[in-house]
């Protein structure tokens, strides 16, 4: 009996120290992955992680709802286990609107911080959550079944029908959303630059490089995508 007693005193400290760590959203995608890319390929697949945390968030809390998209880059769709210690930057994000916004971007490697800020804009997005209505901000591309035949072919997961995506979410704007930013707050050059130079710097080659002669990255796929509908 004692022993019984010990084991379930055990497992909910485990399970306790695991939504802790956010190891309980990342092991839902994980077990979803075939979900929501049936061939297992995910390159580019920003896009569907964002629609499968879409379709489930009525049964999420705004604060699940945020830690779960932290658990794939927005640019290459690798999946991020939340133990690892380098999995996010401070990025300067333009907004739809002209302005410019500060915040976290979870990524798998650091040439994507160039590539999602150069190829993307940040919109506010609303969602309603199990706990009510909830702003965010979120990354957007032109949604490239616009032009359908052109979609790189590493890129699998996109289901295109009359120049649409299927398996993604549109914002207000019409563009389709990729992931999320963090923790965002409008650009502040007295407040933010210190916090953001050094990723600018990081960035400044590959940003500076055309989208044909990108040699390095998850994001090269990525760029080929973003590029096909600039609107």
């Amino acid at each position: 009996m004692h022993i019984k007693i010990l084991l379930i005193v055990l497992t909910i400290i485990f399970t306790f120290q695991l939504m802790k760590e956010g190891y309980v959203g990342y092991s839902y995608l994980m077990d979803e992955f075939t979900n929501i890319f049936p061939d297992n390929n995910r390159n580019s697949g920003g896009v569907q992680f964002f629609k499968h945390i879409h379709d489930i968030r009525l049964n999420l809390t705004k604060k699940d709802y945020m830690e779960h998209h932290t658990h794939y880059c927005a640019v290459s769709g690798s999946p991020i286990e939340p133990g690892r210690p380098d999995r996010f930057d401070y990025i300067l994000a333009n907004h739809v609107d002209g302005r410019k916004f500060v915040g976290k971007f979870y990524r798998c490697c650091t040439p994507c911080l160039a590539d999602i800020m150069k190829y993307t804009k940040v919109e506010h997005h609303t969602v309603n959550l199990k706990d009510g209505p909830h702003i965010h901000m979120v990354f957007t591309i032109g949604d490239p079944c616009k032009k359908e035949d052109d979609i790189p072919k590493e890129v699998t997961s996109f289901q295109c029908s009359n120049g649409e995506t299927m398996n993604g979410i549109k914002s207000t704007s019409g563009r389709l959303i990729i992931g999320v930013l963090h923790e965002h707050e409008e650009y502040d050059p007295s407040k933010h630059d210190e916090l953001i130079n050094p990723i600018l710097d990081l960035s400044e080659e590959r940003m500076n490089t055309k989208p044909d002669e990108l040699k390095w990255g998850m994001g090269d796929i990525f760029v080929k995508l973003a590029i096909l509908n600039e609107s």
